[in-house]
């Protein structure tokens, strides 16, 4: 059976189950990351919700959102893939020329543009990482702004 080009182009996009499971596990990595500081820190094992509940916003974002912001700029800028993705087998490419790396730049163009997304109140966040359901090459908005896309390696 021939598989038309077209067909073959859309099978090696990454699949959406992929770029979820992949991101749970970059949660989940970097979830350690901030118990690990929090219990250096000398926050009592059984306080840590407590802390991160009751816990500033200059310290929350010191806490998740610089983490998340450094690990996936470093990784996918140097790299293509974070943790998560190199298990999954899936890679951050430019969208036009697969084998040319996204960069720093457009790296944290991407976590950038989905961060502000969910800080808009979660749902255009959701809707961000519900559209490759949709999209023909299975992007997010913020694969679009960064010109990328995320494929099978």
């Amino acid at each position: 059976m021939e598989v038309s080009p077209s067909a073959e182009a859309e099978r090696e996009f990454a699949s959406w189950g992929r770029r979820l499971v992949a991101l749970l596990v970059d949660g989940a990595i970097l979830g350690v990351i901030v118990l690990v500081t929090l219990l250096a820190a000398g926050v009592p094992a059984e306080d840590v919700n407590a802390t991160i509940l009751e816990g500033s916003s200059l310290a929350l974002i010191l806490l998740f959102v610089l983490p998340k912001a450094i690990y996936d700029t470093a990784m996918i800028g140097s790299r293509n893939q974070t943790f998560g993705k190199m298990a999954l087998g899936i890679k951050v490419v430019d969208e036009n020329d697969r084998a040319t790396p996204i960069g720093y730049v457009r790296a944290f163009t991407r976590w950038l543009s989905a961060a502000f997304l969910w800080a808009l109140f979660t749902v255009p966040g959701i809707l961000d990482h519900l559209w490759p359901l949709r999209d023909r090459r299975r992007q997010t908005f913020h694969d679009k702004l960064a010109r990328s896309v995320v494929v099978r390696t």
